[in-house]
């Protein structure tokens, strides 16, 4: 273990005031405290050879440029800065293969030709879009912008990143989505992941994620999404989120995504079921619930053969028709919880196990005699009528429990 102490004295004529520089290492990374001057960079020479990462903090730099970050050690390959407010301005060395940028008034960043930087992590900033020079990065594999002022995101900006596999930029401004690049691009082949959640779109064109051909994951919750437009074609797509928007009807007719097992629209003002979302076969897990929905039958989502778990929860459902037989053959589990439901009917379910939770709920009667043996666990606490059973044996002596 090495252990490194340097305490400097530096007084700042200007601002009258004084301010310590401190350096503390141990085992493998380096923590600099009050970096606030480029006479500062002396202490970086005392870093030991074992550290692989260094952590800035509390720096009153406003740039940092690369005569500076320059001496900082070739075998240092992460450097993290935190709660650095005046900083403005950084110039990214060629060796690092990790930057993580956080509480600063950032504004520009440089990346050195030819970077071998993997991940590019910034957050609570003043970048208003995103910075250009990322394309100077080839080998980045993970970038994220969090907390700052992005306002569009426009994918061709992101071009030439070959390796380029995650994008998440939450919490920002975005209002636009778009690519408008016109030539074949290396990003279409490396992006598997965009997280856009806790922004301002307003609607999505879903046809701008088609070039992609191996996203798996789309996520756009909290957002203020009233529309989806577009024709959906994807073979890889596997994980959707809408969650938190404003989407008060959703057409899925012209979408065509096999891979899709996980679709969640919780959160929005549904007042039906999105139209077509039979068609999504290989769904596994439908989520509807905290919409608007007055009225469910179990034969909306006929054809989805391999749904298993269907949440309906924190709806307005007045009434639930599950007794059919067009319904969906691998379904497992059925949340009503917290709905307006005054009678169920169980008394037909034709798959082999399904579990209901139908708590919360304004139950006054029940047949538990007259449901299907298929129903293997049922939740009915907080209603009328209470005849939950967790297990065949519970089923058999369950008596019904009058609320008052």
């Amino acid at each position: 273990m090495h252990v490194v102490w340097v305490r400097l004295v530096v007084v700042f004529n200007a601002a009258n005031r004084i301010a310590t520089l401190r350096l503390q290492c141990r085992s493998a990374s380096c923590a600099v405290y009050d970096f606030c001057s480029i006479e500062d960079k002396f202490a970086l020479s005392y870093i030991p050879e074992t550290t692989r990462r260094v952590y800035m903090y509390r720096c009153c730099i406003e740039r940092m440029d690369l005569p500076l970050l320059k001496d900082l050690p070739s075998f240092v390959k992460s450097l993290d800065i935190q709660r650095a407010t005046p900083l403005r301005w950084i110039s990214v060395p060629q060796t690092l293969k990790v930057l993580s940028i956080e509480q600063t008034s950032l504004r520009r960043i440089e990346i050195e030709a030819n970077s071998t930087l993997k991940h590019l992590i910034i957050a609570y900033c003043h970048l208003s879009t995103l910075p250009d020079a990322i394309r100077h990065a080839p080998m980045l594999l993970h970038l994220q912008i969090r907390s700052c002022n992005i306002q569009q995101l426009d994918m061709a900006s992101l071009c030439e990143n070959a390796l380029l596999s995650t994008v998440i930029l939450t919490q920002n401004k975005l209002r636009y989505i778009a690519n408008t690049s016109t030539k074949q691009c290396a990003l279409y082949d490396s992006l598997s992941a965009l997280v856009l959640t806790g922004n301002r779109l307003k609607s999505v064109n879903m046809e701008l994620f088609n070039v992609f051909v191996q996203l798996n994951s789309v996520f756009l919750q909290s957002n203020r999404i009233t529309s989806l437009a577009g024709r959906f074609v994807h073979s890889a797509i596997a994980e959707l989120r809408m969650d938190i928007n404003r989407l008060a009807w959703v057409d899925l007719c012209q979408w065509s995504v096999p891979a899709l097992v996980w679709l969640s629209f919780d959160e929005n003002v549904l007042a039906e079921v999105p139209k077509c979302i039979k068609n999504l076969k290989n769904i596994t897990r439908l989520v509807l619930s905290s919409n608007v929905l007055s009225n469910f039958t179990i034969e909306s989502v006929a054809g989805m053969e391999h749904l298993v778990s269907l949440s309906l929860s924190y709806n307005q459902l007045l009434s639930v028709t599950l007794n059919s037989e067009r319904f969906p053959r691998r379904l497992e589990f059925i949340n009503l919880y917290h709905n307006n439901l005054t009678s169920l009917d169980l008394s037909f379910i034709p798959v082999r196990s399904l579990k209901i939770d139908a708590s919360d709920n304004f139950i006054a009667s029940f047949d538990v005699h007259g449901t299907s043996a298929n129903v293997t666990r049922l939740a009915m606490e907080h209603n009328p009528i209470d005849c939950s059973w967790d297990s065949d044996t519970k089923r058999e002596q369950v008596q019904c429990k009058v609320q008052t």
